[in-house]
């Protein structure tokens, strides 16, 4: 089964409101930045929140994203 990167499918988010692309991206993604969010927040619960928000600011300034890089960073830059 082929894999489409998280970067392509942000983009077809961005550019399709393609919610399935950007479930995908959450759920290859969330992990990572709750484990940088667990360091950053003293409970659990408000890592869990800074990754939401995370999300939230991402889908807001989906435009803001360049194709060229990689997505992850950029969600961290966020984070």
């Amino acid at each position: 089964m082929f894999r489409r990167s998280l970067e392509h499918l942000f983009v077809r988010f961005r550019r399709t409101a393609d919610i399935a692309a950007l479930s995908e991206v959450f759920d290859r993604t969330a992990a990572e930045l709750l484990k940088v969010a667990l360091h950053m927040a003293a409970d659990p619960a408000d890592a869990e929140d800074l990754v939401q928000k995370t999300f939230l600011s991402a889908i807001e300034s989906a435009d803001s994203f360049d194709a060229g890089k990689r997505l992850v960073p950029w969600l961290l830059g966020i984070l």
